[in-house]
């Protein structure tokens, strides 16, 4: 965005791209009707990221409906998401995990008004876990919205299973959260458009106007379309698709600090303190993922986005950091004492930190509740208010939880070893062996 300042008038939507990002170099304007590559016309927004924009089309050639993914032109030269992509899709395996990564059916590049563009073709999938989680307009009820307890183990499972297919192959994701988590559809292919409306609502559009009030340019669009609607619990299925490759890196070329984009309240305490990726990393970030699909809530919640209030959470977690970090974090004499317990006395009797044992938090789980936030479309995949975690269950997510989130990366379970475990499996963990090739 230029120094000037806005671009465009802000719009009274929501959940919608940055509109300022529609500049040379940004995301390509689309409009609905529109048809690329000869064959895949626009029929409704599907989502928007900080790099791309993805759009609901009707393939024309093969008879089908696809999501194509149009990045912004400035991520094109540096696009790491098409060249993991083609390796997954080339993979021949017979690893279960596979079935719930997404692959590529087409690519192709476009130039428009900002610049030269990848465009990515995969298969239609439903909502994301956040967007089944998250009250358009509300936010976040604290743990009010999860999925029933079968369909939650269900879907850990397969994101486990995702996971490791992908490490076995030497592939981190790299950005594990409930945003790229999307429950699969039923086949949509026999539906007509009128039925996609139907079924997804008509687009809502809403011109696009300057802030100036000049005539708009051509780098942005005519009007922008809000995402297309929660469809119907009907339409949905208990299977998952892991998405999303803008930020995956293969084990032998390891991101450079300044290219990771992962919120900290998904990052091991090494990629804060030491800026050091690996896929050990990622198995810390597994565990955080797998405690918000149960719970509905974050393990660590971000409210201002700083590195701070995560380490607080963490410390107040598992206790005090390993040296060199603790003399590392300036803030820990402000919340701590030296040995990592929370101060006795608070400035105004204001109580900063306190202790919440991990034993603890899963115990939380349904005490926060809100029945209220039981609605919408999909209300029969949402566990009833107030279900606690069973006691048994509790047990064993409490040790696998443990057994990933250990300080030093090298201590951690293996995503091989998370598959394993009683938790994602249901079967006593002496039982369970460690599976050739799962090398994290």
């Amino acid at each position: 965005m230029p120094s000037t300042g806005r671009l465009y008038h802000p719009l009274a939507l929501d959940a919608v791209e940055d509109i300022e990002e529609y500049r040379p170099g940004g995301y390509h304007p689309v409009h609905l009707a529109d048809t690329y590559h000869e064959r895949y016309k626009i029929l409704h927004k599907l989502g928007s990221g900080g790099f791309s924009t993805t759009w609901l089309t009707r393939d024309t050639v093969g008879e089908r409906y696809a999501a194509l993914k149009i990045l912004k032109a400035e991520e094109t030269e540096a696009c790491s998401e098409l060249s993991v992509l083609e390796r997954i899709t080339e993979l021949r395996t017979d690893h279960p995990g596979q079935k719930h990564v997404r692959t590529l059916i087409d690519q192709f590049s476009i130039r428009g008004p900002n610049g030269c563009h990848i465009c990515l073709v995969t298969d239609v999938a439903g909502p994301s876990l956040h967007d089944l989680y998250n009250i358009v307009g509300a936010g976040f009820i604290a743990g009010a919205r999860r999925l029933r307890t079968e369909n939650a183990r269900s879907v850990i499972k397969q994101v486990v299973d995702a996971v490791d297919f992908l490490h076995s192959n030497k592939i981190c994701h790299g950005d594990l959260t409930i945003s790229n988590v999307l429950l699969k559809l039923e086949s949509m292919d026999s539906w007509t458009e009128e039925e996609v409306y139907q079924r997804l609502g008509t687009p809502n559009k809403v011109v696009l106007t300057t802030a100036s009030g000049s005539e708009p340019s051509k780098s942005g669009p005519q009007y922008i379309v809000e995402n297309a609607n929660m469809p119907d619990a009907t339409c949905l299925t208990n299977d998952i698709l892991l998405v999303d490759r803008g930020e995956s890196f293969f084990f032998e070329n390891l991101p450079k600090p300044e290219n990771v984009g992962v919120p900290y309240m998904y990052r091991a305490p090494e990629t804060v303190f030491d800026s050091v990726y690996t896929p050990s990393w990622e198995a810390w970030s597994l565990a955080c993922l797998l405690f918000e699909i149960r719970a509905g809530n974050p393990l660590f919640t971000s409210i201002m986005g700083s590195k701070d209030e995560i380490i607080q959470q963490m410390v107040q977690m598992k206790g005090k950091l390993p040296e060199p970090w603790w003399s590392a974090w300036d803030r820990r004499s402000k919340l701590f004492d030296e040995d990592g317990k929370p101060l006795k006395e608070w400035p105004n009797g204001r109580v900063m930190a306190q202790e919440y044992p991990l034993e603890e938090m899963i115990a939380d789980i349904g005490s926060e509740d809100e029945e209220a936030a039981i609605s919408g479309p999909c209300a029969p995949m949402l566990e009833p208010s107030w279900t606690k975690v069973p006691h048994d269950e509790a047990e064993s997510m409490r040790d696998l939880m443990d057994g990933i989130l250990q300080w030093m990366p090298e201590e951690r379970m293996s995503v091989g070893r998370i598959r394993q475990h009683r938790w994602i499996t249901g079967q006593p963990i002496e039982d369970c062996a460690q599976p050739e090739g799962s090398p994290v």
